[in-house]
């Protein structure tokens, strides 16, 4: 085989992988901090946060839908979207791009690689996320100083209308009984709003405790909030679950994603042709993803003069490797991934699904930087 270019003469890791300096908490997306603007710079400054995004079909897809649905007046654009995929998928993360958008994507310097700039929302956009994860039922989440509330549908009025929205869903907040939808169509105030729902299934799994059978308001609210957003031309809901492609959960919220997907279900019938699922990243796009977020430069063409002698090395060999080693397919999927090889990912997509503490892409990241740090620190001879 000839002198090849190694992994270090042809990738270049970001400066916080090869340092070692990356913190969980910079895999770990969390919208709520991102809209109070108290998350990392990671995700709460547009610029770096895009930067450092790989624009999948399935994102560019979300924020066009949503962008022609506040800026357009929706037309046929679907106004309810579901994105689904396993834990781990994307999902928060293009939630937060969604944020980012709809305030006009400011300082990013490629718009035009995510979503056609035209679409952009112009003017005030009402955003509310509510984040399952960051609930208290029991407590109260603190909207202001004096002011908490203890649903979804009480924090949805804070944030779409400020301490005189939550006025109007008090008494609903505190007996944790749904409002109705005409009572969510006024928190619109007949301005673009966009409104997010993630991890509802720590929020049920929370809310259970407190009030025993509360599935069935949250059922009512989903029911109601469906109907609020269909008769609004200029507002979009976006909704998470995590659930593989056959629509079952397999994470530790198991029991409560498949009570939150039947209310879901239930109020999609009410939606009909007004609903749309997506999945933020597809199983070929995670090596793009992994790619961006761990690596500023990887010079492809040299990663095909190592390819192409790989692929020398097995045809001459062709009698002592497996059948697949001189497959065509063999050698795309090696430049697909690049520097990463295939069966690593294999192993990472399929072997580590059934594990419901592993977070697929954020799983991923967080051993993948590790061991580049490694790499890069150490330089084996043989990498």
């Amino acid at each position: 085989m000839p002198n090849l270019h190694t992994i270090f003469d042809t990738c270049q890791p970001r400066p916080d992988v090869e340092s070692g300096a990356t913190k969980d908490e910079q895999f770990a997306a969390d919208l709520a901090r991102v809209v109070l603007g108290t998350a990392p710079d990671e995700y709460k400054v547009p610029a770096i946060f895009f930067r450092h995004t790989y624009p999948t079909r399935g994102l560019k897809d979300l924020l066009k839908a949503v962008c022609q649905r506040l800026s357009a007046g929706g037309g046929q654009v679907a106004s309810v979207i579901r994105l689904h995929t396993q834990f781990g998928g994307g999902k928060t993360h293009g939630l937060i791009a969604l944020v980012h958008a709809v305030h006009g994507m400011q300082g990013v310097d490629n718009v035009a690689d995510f979503v056609d700039p035209t679409l952009l929302p112009r003017g005030k956009v009402r955003v509310a996320a509510l984040d399952g994860e960051n609930s208290d039922p029991a407590n109260g989440l603190t909207l202001e100083a004096g002011l908490r509330c203890y649903s979804l549908w009480g924090e949805l009025a804070y944030r779409l209308a400020g301490a005189e929205g939550y006025k109007r869903v008090e008494e609903s907040d505190r007996r944790h009984v749904a409002p109705g939808a005409p009572t969510i169509a006024e928190l619109f105030g007949g301005e673009p709003t966009l409104i997010m729902l993630d991890e509802v299934a720590l929020y049920l799994r929370k809310v259970e405790m407190v009030h025993p059978g509360a599935s069935g308001q949250f059922a009512a609210f989903v029911h109601a909030l469906f109907k609020a957003v269909l008769s609004s031309p200029n507002v979009a809901l976006v909704y998470t679950l995590a659930v593989g492609k056959d629509d079952r959960a397999t994470d530790a919220y198991k029991e409560e994603t498949e009570r939150a997907l039947a209310a879901m279900a239930e109020a999609e019938k009410v939606a009909a042709r007004e609903t749309a699922q997506l999945n933020p990243t597809e199983e070929d796009e995670t090596a793009d993803v992994l790619r961006r977020r761990l690596f500023d430069r990887v010079d492809l063409k040299a990663a095909e003069e190592t390819i192409a002698a790989y692929v020398e090395l097995w045809n001459n060999n062709r009698d002592t490797l497996p059948p697949d080693a001189t497959l065509p397919g063999t050698r795309d999927q090696f430049r697909r991934t690049y520097p990463l090889h295939p069966q690593t990912l294999e192993m990472l997509t399929e072997k580590t699904s059934s594990l419901s503490t592993f977070q697929r892409t954020r799983g991923m990241l967080r051993l993948l930087a590790r061991t580049v740090h490694l790499l890069w620190r150490d330089h084996p001879p043989d990498a």
